[in-house]
């Protein structure tokens, strides 16, 4: 933390620019210990003015999508659809994989919403995901080009 000092001579304590990290990161840190792994910050502006914020995580070929908490702003479906395509045509991912918290009051409806773009429940146990209890992991599978297989 560093101090600055306003024109009146009084210090502002001010917070390094780093984003707040989630702390389900936390959780999927030890998957990201066994794998190379980079944090990414997708800020995609969805119309002048409005921009929505997708905190991820690139492990193996899998793309790890934070739902935030709340609400999602308006805009969020375009934006995902957006990072959809970014991660098929740019970082050629397998999967991405958009998880939440359990005990969310609209998980009812983001499991609908998320299953409307194409996303499929990932059973508790499965090696596509780690395993943590609190969590609902949801996975969009990106189907390869090449045919010749």
């Amino acid at each position: 933390m560093s101090e600055l000092t306003e024109g009146s001579g009084v210090g502002i304590r001010k917070e390094p620019p780093v984003n707040a990290k989630s702390p389900y990161f936390g959780h999927l840190g030890a998957l990201a210990q066994a794998q190379v792994a980079s944090n990414l910050c997708f800020k995609v502006e969805v119309a002048e003015g409005m921009q929505v914020t997708w905190e991820t995580m690139l492990v193996d070929g899998k793309l790890f999508v934070e739902i935030p908490t709340g609400i999602l702003p308006e805009g969020s479906k375009e934006g995902l659809v957006t990072l959809l395509e970014f991660a098929e045509e740019r970082l050629h991912c397998k999967n991405v994989i958009i998880y939440f918290k359990r005990d969310r009051n609209n998980r009812s409806s983001l499991i609908k919403t998320f299953m409307f773009l194409g996303f499929e429940v990932v059973p508790p146990g499965n090696p596509l995901v780690p395993n943590i209890g609190d969590l609902i992991f949801m996975a969009y599978t990106i189907l390869s080009d090449d045919l010749s297989d």
